[in-house]
């Protein structure tokens, strides 16, 4: 009578697999967290121009860009803090025979936050929003 034959573990077949998949997986969450960080930046300074802009449209004239700026510093101080603010740039156009603002941020800073260079974060974000002014000068 025949003994059924064990089959040899395969040893170290799983550190093999652990050190193959483990710099995918690092690429990735690595990857994750910049982009979202970019992401959070990004919407921030969306938010920011749009809150200027609505100030700036129902400002009593001649305050329009006092109060944008007031608006947009505030937000960016009470999002990311007195490190993350910067000062907007803003113009003046005409859009269908009404005067609007536009207001933007400009080069604000972004870039990855792990300093894991391959996840091609953008450095700088520009964010802009046109309102049309509701207090015509």
């Amino acid at each position: 009578m025949r003994l059924p034959c064990r089959r040899k573990r395969p040893r170290g077949a799983v550190l093999v697999e652990f050190v193959i998949v483990l710099p995918v997986f690092l690429l990735l969450l690595l990857a994750t967290i910049d982009w979202g960080w970019y992401f959070v930046l990004r919407e921030t300074a969306v938010n920011a121009t749009r809150e200027g802009a609505r100030a700036a449209s129902v400002a009593p004239a001649g305050r329009a860009q006092d109060d944008a700026t007031i608006a947009v510093t505030n937000y960016l101080r009470n999002t990311l803090g007195e490190g993350r603010v910067q000062n907007p740039q803003f113009a003046w156009p005409v859009i269908n025979g009404r005067q609007a603002i536009s207001v933007s941020l400009v080069d604000y800073p972004a870039g990855p936050i792990t300093g894991f260079a391959p996840t091609r974060v953008p450095t700088t974000l520009t964010a802009t929003t046109v309102m049309r002014l509701e207090v015509q000068p």
